[in-house]
């Protein structure tokens, strides 16, 4: 594993462009293809430990814009103004709440790039993903704005056309998308979803509880 670490490229770039983790740059590519965050958005974060989603949302929202990242690690801090990490589990937190103590009522976008614990089997692996995805979804439903977007990782799984159901419930367009930054032994891929619907259309799956 070390030596694929070292061959990386991602990895060698992070390091020497001062982002915490290689995961920068399938955000980085995200945006340019769909160009979903604005200057002087509110941004919201999802699992934001390390914080290399953080470091270029800051960027991408200006210093009129404010990003909010929560995960149930601890985040280092990060010397960006824009910038609030906070430490809860999103399974129990009351992220309107957390959001109103920082005179926010909703965010312009919802970013995820959390990642179950995978074990290699099937049905187990399948149960947390259901599980870690109601839970984001609730916080979407909750915290971001009629209008928003919303991306989020995800990995090839039997759930897929039921995830996929739900998000196009909630919003306008709904594209799947592997950035050349994701390794290409892995599985994962990102949802990205624009243009949050007024109410939720269709008819609900499983998925959302």
């Amino acid at each position: 594993m070390a030596r694929f670490i070292l061959k990386d490229p991602f990895y060698k770039k992070a390091k020497q462009e001062g982002f915490r983790a290689r995961s920068a740059y399938k955000l980085k590519e995200i945006e340019d293809r769909f160009h979903l965050v604005q200057k002087g958005d509110t941004v919201l974060d999802l699992g934001c430990a390390p914080g290399s989603f953080l470091q270029v949302l800051s960027g991408m929202v200006g210093e009129r814009g404010t990003v909010i990242g929560i995960d149930i690690l601890p985040t280092p801090p990060l010397s960006l103004k824009n910038i609030t990490a906070i430490e809860a589990d999103i399974r129990q937190a009351d992220v309107p709440g957390l959001l109103s103590r920082l005179s926010l009522a909703a965010v312009d976008t919802v970013t995820c790039d959390i990642a179950p614990n995978l074990s290699g089997i099937r049905e187990v692996d399948d149960a947390h993903i259901e599980e870690l995805f109601t839970c984001v979804l609730k916080v979407v439903d909750e915290a971001l704005k009629p209008g928003g977007h919303f991306i989020i990782k995800s990995f090839s799984t039997g759930i897929q056309k039921r995830i996929t159901t739900e998000l196009q419930m909630r919003f306008r367009k709904v594209s799947q998308y592997k950035p050349a930054a994701s390794r290409s032994v892995s599985s994962e891929v990102f949802f990205v979803c624009m243009g949050k619907k007024q109410t939720v259309t269709g008819r609900r799956s499983q998925v959302s509880g």
